[in-house]
């Protein structure tokens, strides 16, 4: 073998050397530094496409992860709700209803959640979650959410014209009175509410008997529904 191959062949070998020990700090790196960091920028990115990016969680020492909140009513009928949302690199989440541990479950390392939680009490209840890695005591807290708790139909005063009443007038006003943040619709047509519930609606009568379903939704989704009939008899 001449000096020129032996010194080509050394020089390959060093190469191949350099080579394996740049591949074991990247290696080192990636499990170490590296690792924590590509968790890091994946939590970011997973929280610039988040619907709700609201949901940023609170940062604590020692935890690589998030969790979101995404589905959550602001007003319900119901005393249980359903609560739905995602996490990244946590293990268990918390569900906590007016500052109390009412759930616990177990995810995977990446995954999404749908859970009914309960029991809500009336009006106005907070609730948030907060996810763990196995075995550690650091947990990331997601936003507070406030939903309020409402059983109760609203209230639906027709105040006129009275029920079974008669006019010879063509055009009369239907006016009645209900809670605020509650619509209002007179056959199935929106009615404007005021700040302080009172409502007013124009309506051309046919002759003879007329009927006119008035309902009251809130934001809770109560439903109030009251009907009243109006005979139309023109002047002789």
């Amino acid at each position: 073998m001449s000096r020129l191959q032996k010194h080509q062949q050394k020089k390959f070998a060093t190469k191949i050397v350099s080579l394996i020990i740049i591949l074991f700090f990247v290696i080192y790196f990636i499990f170490t530094v590296g690792f924590r960091l590509l968790l890091n920028v994946s939590a970011f990115i997973a929280n610039l496409t988040s619907k709700k990016q609201t949901n940023q969680t609170v940062k604590s020492e020692g935890v690589y992860g998030s969790i979101y909140i995404d589905s959550i009513p602001t007003a319900t009928n119901s005393s249980k709700i359903m609560v739905g949302g995602s996490v990244v690199n946590l293990s268990t989440v918390e569900f906590y209803l007016n500052s109390e541990k009412v759930k616990e479950i177990k995810m995977n390392a990446s995954d999404y959640f749908s859970e009914e939680i309960g029991d809500l009490k009336k009006n106005q209840n907070t609730v948030y979650i907060r996810g763990k890695l196995k075995d550690s005591r650091e947990a990331k807290q997601s936003k507070e959410f406030n939903v309020l708790y409402k059983p109760d139909k609203p209230k639906l005063e027709v105040k006129e014209p009275a029920d079974k009443s008669k006019t010879s007038k063509q055009e009369i006003k239907i006016k009645g009175e209900t809670d605020k943040e509650t619509f209002i619709k007179i056959n199935d047509f929106p009615v404007v509410v005021d700040a302080n519930g009172n409502f007013e609606y124009t309506v051309q009568l046919k002759d003879g008997d007329n009927s006119f379903t008035v309902t009251a939704e809130d934001i809770a989704g109560n439903v109030e529904t009251k009907t009243i009939a109006v005979t139309y008899q023109k002047e002789d």
